[in-house]
């Protein structure tokens, strides 16, 4: 397990000059390794500061969560779990513009070609109140840390870098 240690201390410093960083957190019942959260406000104001025309925010949230082995059915739970945190997490407002979410899990060893369409294949997006309170994105990714392997879904494709596992030469990537 000491992979996984080193893995999470990486992720954690890369992630926290942007986001707040959470240890052992449970979110919609489950425990997770690591919860990162970002948020960004944006607000354009008429002479002063207390005159606000308007103001929009936008999240983000990372969740971490390490398994031994991978199954097709540990990833559709994983995703349904990530639809249910959605709940939890975000909190529509008229001044929540975006919030994306971001599901990482973390293997110790072999991915199967079923479980690589699964993650690959994944998306969802939901809207709050037709878009009038903004909408939220799911990221999916899944690092295989003995392989060196990174695989995303579509949304996911722009994290490549900044998730790939350190000191295993270039990592191999794939996505849809």
């Amino acid at each position: 397990m000491p992979m996984y240690a080193e893995y999470l201390q990486t992720i954690a410093e890369r992630l926290e000059p942007y986001f707040d960083l959470f240890w052992g957190e449970r979110v919609a019942g489950k425990s997770m390794d690591l919860v990162a959260k970002f948020k960004m406000r944006n607000e354009k104001y008429f002479f002063s500061k207390r005159i606000t025309l308007y103001a929009y925010e936008n999240h983000e949230t990372v969740l971490v969560q390490r398994t031994g082995e991978i199954t097709p059915a540990k990833v559709r739970d994983f995703c349904a779990f990530l639809q249910e945190a959605i709940e939890e997490l975000i909190v529509p407002s008229d001044e929540h513009m975006s919030s994306t979410l971001t599901g990482v899990l973390l293997v110790g060893g072999g991915v199967d070609d079923q479980v690589k369409r699964l993650v690959e294949n994944f998306r969802y997006s939901r809207s709050f109140r037709f878009f009038l309170q903004g909408w939220c994105e799911l990221r999916l990714l899944l690092v295989d840390l003995t392989t060196a392997e990174l695989y995303t879904n579509k949304a996911g494709r722009s994290l490549r870098e900044a998730y790939r596992v350190p000191g295993k030469g270039e990592v191999k990537e794939r996505c849809c």
